[in-house]
């Protein structure tokens, strides 16, 4: 794998969560930052095949007490494991777009009279993927999948560059912040809820953060997209292929 720095810089760090403002009713937020083996020991090394020893709530300064769980491994060997800088979906395998486990964030006490979610996640890419599979959410224990009403790319920066494997040229990763609303208004009493979503092998988790309110919304309140951000970081790779070019 080729990495290419040109002096371009989109974003610095990795803590690109955006503030979700309800502007009414009540609201509760969990959100889960610096989730890596220096902070946590215990969970697990590449390539990712032991089970964590236990669900870790969410630690970001306000937070209530939902928690972030490993639900499967990759079918192929590995699955998710707590690195030095990251939540990483291990694996001896170099296949693209494969899956590399499942995760789940949970809330056995959500906010009364709960109606919106917002989940946002902070991901990085392996060779051009990140997510295998959207986040699904399961209200009260159960096993159907509520769809989420909007979701978009709140943000994005480059991470380097990976040689792709059809088209033998420079291709940009990236580190994607993903954003998802649920309305959950006409379902009732909700005593409990779980989304579970799955990454890449090879992809990183950098950080998570769930937001509820008791107020209904028919439009989006999760973040516009950074749309600077997004220019700048296509302004990146046009430059990266550009360098290639010449220096081939």
């Amino acid at each position: 794998m080729l990495f290419l720095s040109i002096g371009c810089v989109v974003e610095s760090g990795f803590g690109q969560m955006q503030v979700v403002s309800f502007g009414s009713g009540s609201s509760g937020s969990d959100a889960w930052v610096n989730v890596n083996s220096i902070n946590y020991s215990g969970y697990g090394g590449f390539p990712g095949s032991s089970a964590w020893p236990a669900p870790i709530g969410s630690n970001g300064i306000g937070s209530g007490d939902a928690d972030l769980s490993r639900v499967a491994g990759s079918p192929t060997g590995g699955g998710p494991f707590l690195g030095s800088t990251s939540i990483y979906f291990g694996n001896f395998a170099q296949i693209p777009n494969a899956l590399g486990g499942t995760l789940r964030v949970s809330d056995s006490t959500p906010l009364a009279n709960l109606k919106t979610l917002v989940f946002q996640i902070q991901i990085g890419e392996a060779t051009g993927y990140d997510l295998y599979s959207a986040p699904a959410l399961k209200i009260n224990g159960g096993s159907s999948v509520v769809s989420p009403l909007f979701s978009s790319i709140i943000n994005r920066f480059q991470n380097g560059t990976f040689t792709s494997p059809e088209t033998g040229l420079d291709e940009p990763v990236f580190v994607n912040t993903r954003g998802y609303q649920w309305n959950v208004s006409s379902l009732g009493a909700i005593n409990s809820f779980a989304i579970d979503f799955s990454g890449v092998t090879h992809s990183q988790i950098y950080g998570l953060q769930l937001d509820q309110s008791s107020s209904f919304f028919s439009t989006s309140v999760i973040p516009e997209p950074n749309v600077r951000g997004l220019l700048l970081a296509g302004a990146c790779f046009c430059l990266i292929c550009r360098r290639a070019r010449v220096v081939a």
